[in-house]
């Protein structure tokens, strides 16, 4: 596939990556050079520096040669041009980046899509929807929705009280709670394992597992015993990201937001109902002990600076927050930054972006593509089409390759727990996970 990126920042070289990972021809544009010179130092693309919104350059590009645009500026309205022009060149994809809000929450008589756009992809959103997975669930590691929230993943540590603790599945004292959810993966000293029926849990296994929202809830509140709900929530940081968590979060859990521009402060009361705006630089102890941080409460630093990020979550444990998380931008800072634990939970808002660009190219069959962060693996979304030779197959009729498993499968709206008895029928959505060396498998499976 010959794919063309408008964007040599941070969200293009990580999609170029995984692009060229995958064999798939590779072209990118942008206006610095120099960001080109470094992309190109590490990895097999064509250079074309100039405006990615410019008809002559998307000439120089061969736009009308390539089967997908992906436009991930940090300028929207080059985004947006970009793609529109890639579509009157007849373009089959085009994805486009929005940092604000109202390209999506708009007015439907500007609906990108309805104008060729096939993405549109706000990657703060995707992110703080992450977070607020992630603080309903304090004892995941790592939590997000899929099938409108139908579905979720959630993945935990098997510490030295946990009750699966040296036990297999069978074993458990809750087999209600243990059948309620499909356990999927588990890395184990940096290997993946897929389970079965015979693994034992060991300690620090990082566990996944896939099921609905109040059962996967119910399991956490069993597996996780050392771990209680937050009473607050601190957000460090009003802006675009920081104002979108605590919108989500204001009615489930007393929310406090630390924002220094006074400004910016006054937008975030306006825009909020029940969160306290205060303020305040989070880097002041004085601020943390206003905004009264204790015992169980959960602090999110989401400024725009990750080296203060970081400061602000090791300020927060020392005066006593139960769980820290931050946005990090930078992604060479990621695996430092969680090799030394010096947070709870790391976000990358360019994660978010791969995740929801990577599920179009899979083709119209497989709906979307999640990666994991501390998994090597992938979910994928499949849908099984009118005439497929799955049609009226049984699970255990299907020869999955060894590092996949189906986790669960959605038909008539309703999450369908995927036992090996359970017949795949036209329009059924299953979730996968698989070794990113499987994906083509699978795909050859269920096409």
């Amino acid at each position: 596939m010959r794919i063309v990126i408008i964007g040599a920042g941070n969200a293009g070289r990580q999609l170029a990556k995984r692009l060229c990972e995958e064999r798939h021809s590779v072209v990118m544009v942008d206006v610095d050079a120099h960001a080109l010179a470094q992309a190109e130092a590490g990895l097999d693309i064509l250079s074309i520096c100039g405006q990615g919104s410019n008809p002559r350059v998307l000439e120089e590009a061969q736009v009308d040669k390539s089967d997908l645009l992906i436009a991930v500026t940090d300028n929207d309205e080059v985004n947006i041009l970009s793609c529109l022009l890639a579509n009157a060149a007849g373009v089959k994809g085009k994805i486009a980046r929005v940092t604000n809000p109202d390209f999506l929450n708009g007015s439907s008589r500007y609906d990108l899509t309805k104008m060729g756009i096939d993405l549109v992809i706000n990657q703060k959103q995707e992110c703080a929807r992450e977070v607020f997975n992630m603080l309903q669930m304090p004892g995941a590691l790592e939590a997000f929705e899929l099938f409108a929230g139908k579905v979720m993943v959630a993945g935990f540590n098997v510490n030295a009280v946990s009750p699966l603790l040296d036990r297999t599945p069978a074993e458990c004292d809750r087999l209600d709670l243990i059948q309620s959810v499909r356990v999927i993966a588990i890395r184990r000293n940096d290997e993946l394992v897929v389970p079965h029926g015979n693994t034992v849990f060991q300690r620090n296994d990082l566990v996944y597992l896939v099921g609905k929202h109040s059962d996967i809830a119910r399991f956490f509140n069993w597996v996780c015993p050392d771990i209680e709900p937050f009473e607050k929530v601190i957000i460090a940081g009003g802006g675009d990201l920081g104002l979108m968590l605590a919108k989500f979060i204001e009615n489930e859990v007393d929310t406090v937001v630390l924002e220094h521009d006074e400004a910016r402060a006054r937008f975030c009361s306006a825009e909020l109902n029940k969160a306290l705006i205060l303020r305040a630089d989070a880097l002041t102890e004085t601020a943390l002990e206003e905004s009264g941080l204790h015992a169980r409460t959960a602090f999110v630093a989401l400024t725009g600076d990750d080296e203060g990020n970081i400061m602000n979550c090791l300020m927060a444990q020392k005066k006593g927050a139960s769980f820290t998380a931050t946005q990090i931008t930078r992604t060479d800072f990621i695996p430092v930054v969680e090799s030394l634990y010096l947070v709870n939970r790391v976000v990358s808002p360019y994660i978010s972006t791969t995740n929801a660009i990577l599920h179009w190219l899979r083709s119209k069959q497989v709906r979307t593509a999640s990666l994991l962060h501390n998994l090597p693996g992938e979910l994928l979304d499949v849908i099984i089409e009118p005439n497929s030779k799955l049609d009226g197959k049984r699970i255990r009729e299907i020869k999955m390759p060894g590092k996949s498993i189906i986790a669960t499968v959605m038909r008539n709206g309703e999450v369908v727990t995927a036992t090996g008895d359970l017949q795949f029928h036209t329009g059924d959505r299953a979730l996968i996970f698989c070794h990113p060396d499987a994906v083509k498998k699978i795909q050859a499976i269920f096409f």
